[in-house]
């Protein structure tokens, strides 16, 4: 299945994105632009894939909604307390590549402190939160006040299951509540944190009743899942997909 409307008006994709048909526009999160090069300077070494997978994970989005508008909720970029070389190139090249096809509106996540600085050689602005079409995007580190639907990252949402051998598949996702959407990492090195394990990261989520929240799976193959509710988690098992 490649979308649900999880809101009137509001579809999770296969794209990692919520399709916001009538507005045109689309809104992902968390691509941690400068992930390998954070861990370079830690001393480890990874092979550098991130940014191309990035970049064709957005092709695919924008071929299949052809969107007048780009919103990156949060978590652009990787290292907290400075610039790394690596970011300016990848932020410009991501950016760049999106303004080609659709305007980029991007909100300020926990990892973005320095990225004003890159945004100003675009003459682009750092956003702290945007309204549209009734909902208030925003990262999710920070309370928030809002009339409609809340629609944030932060979390990197997944739904871990094992196998009848005690594998463990990680399996991105979108978590559905009650005016509250989390949308899944946009980055293919996310590994994803468990959706039923509490507390959460975001003082948004640990302030409403998750365990009713709606969770829809994102599969490369079969495309999007659905798992229930976050307080059924416990029954599912990797046969969903280990197909």
């Amino acid at each position: 299945m490649d979308e649900i409307e999880v809101a009137p008006g509001l579809w999770a994709t296969r794209h990692f994105a919520l399709w916001l048909k009538e507005e045109g526009a689309v809104a992902i999160s968390d691509l941690h632009l400068g992930f390998e090069a954070a861990l370079a300077e830690q001393g480890v070494s990874v092979p550098r894939f991130q940014r191309r997978e990035i970049l064709e994970r957005l092709a695919r989005l924008l071929d299949a909604y052809d969107p007048e508008t780009v919103i990156i909720a949060g978590d652009f970029k990787h290292e907290f307390s400075k610039n790394l070389s690596d970011e300016w190139v990848e932020i410009k090249q991501v950016l760049r590549f999106l303004q080609q096809r659709a305007e980029p509106i991007v909100v300020r996540g926990n990892h973005d402190n320095f990225l004003a600085t890159i945004l100003g050689d675009l003459r682009m602005k750092l956003h702290d939160r945007y309204d549209l079409g009734g909902c208030t995007f925003v990262h999710g580190h920070e309370e928030v006040q809002a009339l409609g639907t809340i629609v944030m990252g932060h979390e990197h949402p997944a739904v871990k299951l094992r196998d009848s051998l005690g594998a463990t598949v990680s399996v991105p996702a979108f978590l559905v509540a009650e005016r509250v959407i989390v949308l899944p990492a946009f980055s293919p090195l996310a590994l994803g944190v468990d959706v039923a394990n509490y507390p959460y990261l975001s003082p948004i989520l640990n302030g409403i009743d998750v365990d009713v929240a709606r969770v829809i799976g994102i599969d490369e193959k079969e495309g999007l899942l659905e798992f229930g509710r976050v307080g059924d988690l416990p029954e599912a098992d990797a046969s969903l997909l280990l197909r």
